[in-house]
């Protein structure tokens, strides 16, 4: 069996070395050989009679290549599982690394070294109720609360006869007929209908009509009174016409003279408790202030996303620089392995190593945290961030039937799982921050908050394309 051995170099850097001794590989060496033997048919031999050294000459030294590596590779992989010392990107050949030359004439024992990066051993600052962190709470003003609380009144109200002047949402039931020139047309069309004042095509006729009143007359063009219908509808609803009507090809002149027989509008919702029922649930809420507080809330509540985004914002930030001093970093070692492993992106990388670096601190602070309070990803958690995702693909809307199949196949690719599993990894461990340090609540509007928020993703999002527009220089080349 391998031997590893880990020597520390100072506390953020180790030489790994591996030894394979000739008896680790040599009898699987000789096995596949023997198969290869076995199984192969070479021009001028039997099946099964050609001689080692043969085969040997042909396949030992690309065979004897791919079992030591493979020996390596899970010698490796164990090291990268142990959990008592948390590494920083991947193994690297040291630079002291001889070559090594895969000679099945003369077996003997490989060497390999590799340098570790070790992550630095601290303790968390700034995860405590006495560090406070900026959260903004949107402030509604009285006049969105009480235009939504009065909206609700008019929804669950009744439609009841009016005699005052006709308003914007008001109905408006007429009796028309057809006119001829200025007079009622002998033996015209008549009609009745109803129309909803704010569908009315904006002009005089529509000014004429508010302000009017049950019994008052007014005249305008038929098929020019509501606002984008086309003729057939007019005819089929406004006129009236049968099928029989519209089949013959009936028609009647545009201009007809309407009575207001009636006017019914929407009444406000008495304010009882049938009504906080409705609008609130059943024994939630009892009275006006209350409904008005609970509006407030919920309309508060609506940017709770972009709220908690700017606070997740903040708390990483604070937390990098609390810790900064306590989280060096093995830097020689990390900027090697950026050029061996990221050489497209490497340039890029490098010419913003200090934001590089902080990315790297933040993942061993949300792994700390996550250990400190057993935080665990479940497939349900990664579930739910893939439905969000497509969620918010479809504008926040969306038939879970139609979604579940986009899920599926989401949930069959790995790379896409493991950035889901991350999101959904970042989200718990910025809950539980949120419920163990001091928020300082900052009463914004609306608008204010959607600009700070809209400006802090369109400065990330234009450092997001600067870098991608480097990636890709460096892949040109």
């Amino acid at each position: 069996m391998p031997t590893v051995a880990r020597e520390d170099i100072d506390a953020l850097n180790a030489v790994l070395t591996i030894t394979i001794a000739k008896d680790d590989y040599e009898p699987t060496f000789k096995k596949e050989l023997n198969k290869i033997k076995d199984k192969g048919a070479i021009r001028g031999f039997r099946k099964g009679k050609t001689p080692l050294p043969f085969l040997k000459k042909m396949y030992g030294k690309g065979l004897l290549s791919e079992i030591v590596t493979d020996l390596l590779h899970k010698e490796l992989s164990e090291v990268i599982k142990d959990r008592e010392v948390q590494f920083m990107g991947q193994p690297i050949p040291s630079l002291n690394q001889p070559p090594v030359n895969f000679d099945y004439d003369n077996m003997s024992e490989y060497i390999f070294k590799f340098d570790l990066g070790v992550a630095p051993n601290f303790e968390l600052k700034g995860v405590d109720m006495n560090t406070t962190y900026d959260c903004y709470k949107v402030q509604v003003s009285d006049e969105k609360v009480n235009e939504r609380f009065e909206a609700a009144r008019k929804h669950y109200g009744e439609q009841v006869d009016s005699t005052e002047p006709i308003a914007e949402d008001d109905m408006v039931y007429f009796s028309a007929e057809e006119l001829e020139g200025d007079a009622i047309k002998a033996d015209g069309w008549k009609t009745t209908f109803s129309v909803l004042v704010n569908r009315l095509a904006d002009g005089p006729v529509k000014e004429e009509i508010k302000g009017k009143q049950k019994g008052d007359k007014v005249r305008f063009n038929v098929y020019e009174l509501e606002d984008g219908t086309s003729r057939e509808f007019v005819k089929k609803y406004l006129l009236n016409f049968t099928k029989a009507d519209i089949d013959e090809g009936t028609e009647t002149g545009e201009l007809y003279e309407g009575t207001i027989e009636r006017v019914t509008r929407q009444a406000p919702a008495e304010l009882n408790q049938a009504f906080f029922d409705k609008v609130f649930g059943p024994g939630e809420i009892y009275n006006e202030e209350e409904a008005k507080a609970r509006i407030a809330e919920s309309l508060g509540s609506a940017q709770k996303g972009q709220a908690d985004s700017l606070l997740y914002r903040e708390v990483r930030q604070k937390l990098i620089e609390l810790n900064r001093d306590a989280m060096p970093l093995p830097d020689d070692f990390i900027k090697r392995w950026l050029r061996l492993s990221h050489e497209q992106k490497a340039d890029a990388l490098l010419s913003d190593y200090d934001n590089f670096a902080n990315d790297m601190r933040w993942t061993l602070i949300k792994d700390k945290i996550a250990n400190q309070y057993e935080i665990a990803v479940t497939e349900e958690d990664i579930r739910q961030i893939a439905y969000g995702r497509v969620m918010g693909y479809f504008g926040g809307y969306g038939d879970p039937k139609m979604l579940d199949p986009i899920v599926q196949r989401m949930l069959e690719d790995p790379e896409t799982v493991n950035g889901l599993a991350g999101d959904a990894l970042a989200d718990k461990v910025f809950y539980k921050i949120k419920d163990h340090i001091g928020l300082s609540t900052i009463l914004i509007s609306e608008e204010d908050l959607l600009a700070k928020y809209n400006a802090v993703t369109k400065a990330e999002e234009e450092k997001a394309r600067l870098m991608q527009g480097t990636y890709a220089g460096d892949e040109e080349e």
